[in-house]
């Protein structure tokens, strides 16, 4: 990792990562916990891509219950410990985080709103028009990305990555590793941790953002 001087671009991701809890699994589990649970599956194995599993979870449930869907998740989820430090350890030094999620608008921007001038935020939303719910993807795959993603974090990772020295992804899981396979350095936990061990990806483990704020003082100065 490169010194102080260097302008840095963080992509970090929010459920699992941001949040304690991964809320889409949360919500599946919640509402739909035996018809959700193979899709789940295939999606960490791989089978089932992001997008095609995703749309395939929500649309098990009625749009008339989305009112249920949203109070959920608002509360329910919790913050990871120290994210509100790194986000001020980041703004001190002008390096922008943004958050790549391939959640929802309507569990992220309640959960980010305290920081929110201090973020770029992508996600995206739910048609609730219809008698189920449909996965409205705003950020698809670019030309250069064919695993049909959903929201496609290289895609936004190639938009910004021109405008800094290092771009730093922190993640936890599955939906991370494409854009982790692009970035100059990794905070890393949970599956995406053994992912980029086992690809030699350079990386830190983190279990709180305290972690990463400490390693980043150590590295960076």
């Amino acid at each position: 990792m490169s010194g102080a001087g260097t302008r840095i671009g963080f992509f970090c991701d929010f459920d699992g990562t941001i949040s304690e809890n991964d809320m889409i699994a949360q919500i599946m589990r919640r509402f739909v916990p035996d018809e959700a649970a193979p899709l789940i599956e295939r999606v960490n194995r791989r089978e089932l891509s992001i997008r095609a599993g995703v749309e395939a979870m929500f649309a098990l449930i009625p749009s008339s219950r989305f009112e249920e869907v949203r109070d959920f998740a608002v509360h329910t989820t919790r913050i990871r410990a120290g994210f509100d430090r790194f986000v001020d350890f980041a703004a001190a030094r002008s390096w922008p985080i943004t958050i790549t999620s391939g959640g929802f608008d309507f569990f992220v921007e309640p959960a980010v709103a305290p920081w929110r001038d201090r973020l770029t935020v992508y996600c995206n939303t739910l048609d609730t028009t219809g008698p189920n719910l449909r996965v409205v993807w705003p950020h698809p795959c670019d030309d250069a990305c064919s695993a049909d993603c959903g929201l496609c974090k290289p895609t936004i990772l190639r938009k910004y990555q021109g405008q800094f020295d290092d771009t730093i992804v922190i993640g936890d899981g599955v939906t991370d590793f494409e854009a982790a396979r692009r970035a100059d350095f990794v905070y890393a936990r949970a599956s995406l941790r053994k992912e980029c061990e086992h690809h030699n990806l350079p990386h830190a483990p983190f279990e709180t953002f305290d972690d990463i704020v400490s390693h980043l003082h150590q590295t960076r100065g």
